[in-house]
C-alpha cells in the first residue's frame, strides 16, 4: 500500500505486522481525518503496518480515535510517517493521546 505526504509525495507502507500479543499499551496515538470519515479496514491496513498494534478505537459518529501499541517505537514510526499522509482521499493528523508519564494529554484549542 502507499500513501502521500506533503513533504515527501508518495511513500510505500512497510509489510503488515503481527498484532500484539501482550495488550500492554506502552503508547497511545490520537488521529483525526479530514475532510472524511476512515473505515476500521482501512485504519487497520494502515496502522498494522508498524509492529504491536494492539487495536484502533474510533469514536462512535467522528472522524477520530485512538491507536495503541505495545511498543512505542511502533507508535513513534507510525506518527512520523502518517502524520499528514493523504490515505483514501482524507488527510490523517496524528498526535500522542498520552505524555512521557501516560498520562492524557490536556486539551488544546487550536
Amino acid at each position: 500500500a502507499v500513501v502521500s505526504t506533503q513533504s515527501t509525495g508518495d511513500v510505500a507502507l512497510p509489510s503488515q505486522q503481527p498484532y500484539s500479543v501482550s495488550k500492554i499499551c506502552k503508547a497511545r496515538l490520537f488521529f483525526v481525518s479530514a475532510p472524511s470519515k476512515l473505515t476500521q479496514e482501512i485504519l487497520t491496513d494502515v496502522f498494522c503496518r508498524f509492529s504491536d498494534l494492539i487495536d484502533i478505537q474510533i469514536v462512535p459518529g467522528t472522524a477520530y480515535g485512538y491507536i495503541r501499541y505495545g511498543i512505542k517505537e511502533s507508535a513513534d514510526a507510525a506518527k512520523m510517517l502518517l502524520d499528514g499522509a493523504n490515505v483514501a482521499g482524507s488527510v490523517l493528523r496524528i498526535s500522542y493521546a498520552d505524555d512521557e508519564n501516560g498520562n492524557k494529554r490536556a486539551k488544546t484549542d487550536h
